[in-house]
């Protein structure tokens, strides 16, 4: 077997005729090579790892694969072959191209599926939030186990590894074909077209990098080639790790940026902008911020993607905050006068929808995202109704009218950015996705320069005198008040959160638990602020003063507490499995292969290793592989496993290979 640094050096060391290296090659050619990455899957849209898991296509994944399709139509090319990835993602992507290109010179030409050209296996970090991945390893960590030829996950593979077999089936499936003068078309993944970019462009696995190739976009072989060596000038390198950063730190960057707004009002001075031009700055960092967070949400398919489970968990704990909260307002115990009007404020930022910013932490965090997005929308259409209407029947010092202006910030900072958002998805599926994977940090800094805002805006001039030395005693116990409230109602909405998402558990999956979380401990500031603003001024102005900004201290800084909480839980899961002797223990295994063994002959057949297919199948993905698609893999992965070549798998290499890679199906193992 070839090694990748032999498979390198044939690129300067050719060896005859049939060693040339591929730009000695690319002069004999007359056929052309066209390369597409598979589109969206499920695993891409929840920001998790699948490598070797074999996942779906997206509603929007299938968008690009069909704009792959009118790619390929615009070209008029057609095709001799096709070869495609036995992962379903990558089939399901080469159907639809084909289809919408109709490309092949004779019909009854089918694609030829190839091991060689499935994805690189994640090991123990497939089905794992990409973001938790880098707060847990630290970004060069991250960058080095993920991206460096020679450095791999715990029981994943190797880019050098990569690099040799994609290499080796360009050799030996396309080379020749194209020496005939054959159009050749290859689906399959990122991390098999980046190292086969290397390959191409006459480099070796050492110099591999990150390239983010767009998913469903239809590159010929200089394309492809080009398209490397742009994404890896220094340009692009930098654009790439400060989206990587800021994507990563992301929540910090809004808790540092509030507090330096904080600490810039109260050490200089600095006075507060005019209200008009705050509420304008507001709207369009949130804006921005939406417009890059919506390019990633696929609206149209949320409803069939919420279960029933998180809208009734999420739904019912806002209707019993409500019940609670209007039992409060109506029993006359919590309000009596106008010296007890921030009571009632404190108590209606329970009230308030989640806050429009859900479904970045759940995207962060490892949730759904979809529960995230859709809940805090349609709360935040209903509820500021309601509390118009509460507002105007109870004889309450708050004027209703000052949520006319949230919708105004609904429409600017929601609605239409987001609609652009949206229609750009569906007009330029692919476009939108790669412009989005690159400037996302815009977005961020958006969000961080609201943070900032905030805080400037918020912050109480005299506030460092107020606490610290007490030369308004009337100033100082507010701000002491108003800090204990906020402590106590911040703690108090995560205790029962926690309770909640608990005790509902049993009906959500892990991912869906966050999103319930997220939606119910993140209340929407902006809209509380609202409604502050309309409240009587006959209440001390410190109180209100002091109220409004220790509710964005904890809007703006306690998610970078819940962060580094969700990281070190996250890390501890990864020390616990990195740290297992086996990724299957030799008991388990034992009973495992007794279970499959039924004949008691002591040793698998291929009829039996499709069996433990479909154990993994439900243990994983949970979707089964169609009939055409099954004998290949079964045949592979009999390979996989029989790695002696001996034409039987005992319990030894059975042991072995679980004890490796665990109960995934690496059809490139061994």
């Amino acid at each position: 077997m070839q090694t990748a640094t032999s498979l390198a050096e044939h690129h300067h060391q050719p060896r005859g005729n049939d060693r040339n290296t591929p730009s000695q090659r690319s002069a004999q050619q007359v056929g052309q090579v066209y390369f597409i990455r598979h589109g969206e899957s499920t695993s891409n849209e929840r920001n998790i790892f699948a490598g070797v898991l074999d996942v779906e296509l997206t509603a929007f994944g299938r968008m690009q694969a069909r704009q792959a399709g009118q790619d390929l139509k615009r070209k008029g090319v057609q095709f001799d072959a096709v070869y495609v990835s036995h992962l379903k993602r990558a089939r399901q992507t080469c159907d639809i191209a084909l289809a919408v290109s109709n490309s092949l010179k004779h019909p009854n030409i089918q694609p030829q599926i190839d091991h060689r050209i499935g994805e690189k296996s994640f090991g123990i970090f497939a089905q794992r939030n990409k973001n938790l991945l880098r707060l847990a390893l630290g970004y060069e960590g991250f960058e080095q186990m993920l991206h460096s030829h020679d450095e791999t996950p715990p029981s994943g593979e190797r880019l050098e590894l990569v690099y040799e077999r994609s290499a080796r089936f360009f050799e030996e499936e396309v080379t020749p074909r194209l020496a005939r003068g054959e159009n050749v078309l290859v689906v399959c993944h990122q991390y098999v077209l980046e190292p086969l970019a290397l390959y191409l462009n006459e480099l070796p696995p050492a110099e591999y990098h990150h390239l983010s190739l767009p998913n469903g976009k239809a590159l010929s072989r200089e394309e492809l080639v080009a398209f490397q060596e742009k994404e890896s000038s220094g340009v692009a390198a930098l654009r790439k790790k400060v989206n990587d950063l800021a994507i990563m730190w992301g929540v910090g960057l809004n808790a540092i940026a509030f507090l330096s707004g904080v600490a810039l009002k109260a050490i200089f001075q600095t006075a507060a902008l005019p209200a008009q031009l705050f509420s304008l700055l507001i709207v369009l960092c949130l804006a921005a911020a939406t417009f890059y967070a919506y390019l990633d949400i696929d609206f149209a398919a949320c409803r069939q993607k919420v279960s029933a489970s998180v809208k009734t968990v999420v739904n019912a704990s806002m209707a019993v905050r409500w019940v609670i909260g209007l039992g409060l307002l109506a029993s006359g115990v919590l309000y009596q006068g106008p010296e007890d009007l921030f009571k009632v404020l404190w108590l209606l930022l329970w009230l308030v929808p989640p806050a429009l910013t859900t479904p970045v932490l759940s995207i962060l965090w490892g949730g759904n995202l979809y529960p995230a997005a859709l809940l805090s929308r349609n709360l935040s259409l209903v509820i500021p109704a309601v509390l118009i209407a509460v507002l105007s029947a109870v004889m309450l010092p708050i004027s209703p009218s000052s949520l006319n202006f949230f919708y105004v910030v609904l429409a600017l900072g929601l609605a239409v950015p987001g609609a652009i958002a949206q229609l750009w998805r569906s007009r330029s599926p692919v476009e939108s996705n790669h412009h989005s994977k690159n400037w996302k940090f815009i977005g961020i800094f958006a969000s961080g320069l609201m943070a900032f805002l905030t805080g400037l805006q918020l912050a109480p001039t005299n506030f460092i005198s107020d606490i610290f030395f007490g030369l308004q005693p009337e100033r100082s116990l507010a701000c002491l008040q108003q800090f204990g409230l906020a402590l106590l109602g911040f703690l108090l909405m995560r205790a029962v959160a926690v309770a909640t998402v608990m005790y509902a558990k049993r009906w959500m999956d892990g991912a869906e638990v966050k999103d319930a979380y997220i939606l119910l401990v993140n209340p929407n500031f902006f809209l509380w602020v609202a409604l502050v603003a309309g409240a009587n001024a006959t209440l001390h102005q410190g109180v209100l003063e002091y109220a409004v900004f220790w509710a964005a201290m904890g809007f703006f800084c306690i998610p970078l507490i819940e962060q580094l909480f969700f990281m070190n839980a996250f890390s501890s899961s990864l020390l616990r499995e990195g740290l297992q002797s086996t990724r299957v223990g030799s008991e388990d295994a034992d009973q495992l292969f007794r279970q499959l063994d039924r004949d008691g002959s002591q040793t698998l057949d291929q009829g039996e290793i499709v069996e433990l297919l479909r154990m993994i199948e439900d243990s994983t993905t949970g979707q089964r592989h169609g009939e055409d698609i099954r004998p290949y893999v079964a045949e592979r992965f009999f390979e996989a496993l029989d790695d002696e070549d001996s034409g039987e798998i005992d319990a030894r290499k059975f042991a072995d290979y679980l004890a490796k890679y665990g109960l995934v199906m690496d059809l490139n193992a061994g």
